[in-house]
């Protein structure tokens, strides 16, 4: 497995690449190549009406830029240098400075997993356009990492189970994480009461010998994604997987729904990716 993680935050960046380094040692990681996308050009003089900075401004913000590739390289160094898997012990760094979504985008296109860290409010834009890249333009299987460290990541995982070609990409993909489980919970959320058979992926595991949870539970449409958060760690998760909810308008839906809502207040490490191909008939 390649994996791919984005350190663009010194704040988040340890979190993160904790994340990528325990999911390297439950999915067989065999490479992990560390991004970190710069910015070319000062965002405060982007448009025609912000003017042509001075050579004082082009000059701080060459420095501000410089100054937070060496603190994330220094983050990363120490990293590597604590590691005892191959994977970790091997990373490799690499900085390319340009438009970060685009940047983004064609390195997550050549990785089987891309590690990002959680976004946050009042973030810088580019840390968004980062996301956007990996999960919307490569389309790649995305881990949101959280804000604060996991000692485990998918020994207890929690899957929030809405039928998709994008929850099924991202079960296939963890598979032998679910296997090696100790624990896997099932969240089915739903407007409306319903006698729908438990998941057959919850007798397979079980069937193995995995203690499976089904947790069942009846909420508005616009309560989902705060709900399925709630259970998640109720039950102990140390890992959220779930698809991105396919809808006609996929961004503007993401960012008004409950993913979106997963993705303000969560705590939890999130695997997901999107699946676009059924939001043309949506």
């Amino acid at each position: 497995m390649r994996i791919l993680a984005i350190l663009d935050r010194p704040e988040t960046a340890l979190f993160t690449l904790q994340a990528a380094g325990e999911l390297a040692r439950r999915l067989g990681g065999q490479e992990i190549r560390l991004l970190h996308p710069k910015r070319a050009t000062d965002p405060a003089f982007q448009a025609p009406d912000e003017g042509i900075p001075t050579p004082a401004q082009r000059g701080a913000f060459t420095r501000q830029v410089a100054l937070r590739a060496e603190r994330l390289h220094g983050i990363a160094r120490t990293w590597i240098g604590a590691a005892t898997h191959p994977a970790v012990a091997q990373a490799r760094w690499i900085e390319i400075a340009g438009d970060t979504r685009r940047i983004v985008a064609q390195e997550a296109r050549n990785a089987d997993l891309v590690v990002i860290s959680r976004p946050c409010a009042g973030d810088r834009d580019d840390i968004g356009q980062a996301l956007a890249g990996a999960l919307y333009d490569a389309g790649a299987l995305v881990l949101i990492a959280p804000l604060q460290a996991y000692p485990t990541v998918g020994q207890r995982p929690v899957v929030a189970w809405q039928p998709s070609p994008a929850l099924d990409r991202v079960l296939d993909t963890a598979r032998p994480l679910l296997n090696t489980a100790g624990h896997v919970t099932f969240v089915i959320g739903a407007e409306h009461d319903t006698s729908e058979a438990p998941p057959a992926l919850a007798g397979e595991l079980i069937a193995r010998g995995i203690p499976v949870t089904i947790d069942r539970f009846v909420a508005p449409r616009d309560r989902l994604g705060e709900e399925i958060r709630a259970h998640a760690l109720a039950a102990g998760g140390d890992l959220l997987m779930m698809g991105a909810y396919t809808h006609a308008r996929f961004v503007e839906w993401l960012f008004g729904g409950p993913t979106r809502d997963l993705l303000a207040h969560a705590t939890l490490p999130i695997l997901t990716c999107h699946h676009g191909i059924e939001d043309l008939t949506a």
